[in-house]
């Protein structure tokens, strides 16, 4: 019963904040990005983890093991060719590929349930790493 709560809980907050899936208007908060182009909800990152190094940059095997974990974890939202479905944003973008390494590891540990990511700080770290070579190696 419990897991009925839930989404309905998700439901009633985001009517209650006036979080909406329209994406059509240039002043939709869900899709603001601040002076690099980074989405908000990446920049709001600590400062101190924009420095941070991943560790598997320009590695294709940690490229490779990111898609494969990018397929199993991400692809529902973000389709296979990681273009976005739905609410879910196109991580080829600009809001995205903009982003430094130690943000995006930050974003994807940490998630933004109130715009449908959740965390994926289950993930050990090594792989949320090889996640990130992925992403940036979509540019």
């Amino acid at each position: 019963m419990t897991r009925n709560i839930a989404p309905a809980l998700l439901f009633l907050l985001s009517c209650a904040f006036g979080v909406t899936g329209s994406h059509s208007g240039s002043g939709d908060r869900e899709r603001e990005t601040d002076d690099r182009g980074v989405l908000l909800a990446i920049a709001q990152a600590p400062a101190k983890t924009r420095q941070w190094h991943n560790p598997y940059e320009n590695q294709p095997d940690a490229v490779l093991a990111g898609e494969k974990l990018f397929r199993q974890h991400c692809a529902e939202c973000h389709g296979t060719k990681a273009r976005g479905i739905g609410r879910a944003l196109n991580l080829h973008s600009p809001a995205v590929q903009n982003a430094t390494p130690g943000e995006l590891v930050w974003f994807l540990r940490n998630g933004n349930l109130w715009r449908g990511m959740p965390s994926w700080s289950g993930l050990p770290e090594q792989r949320r790493w090889q996640i990130v070579a992925y992403l940036k190696s979509l540019h």
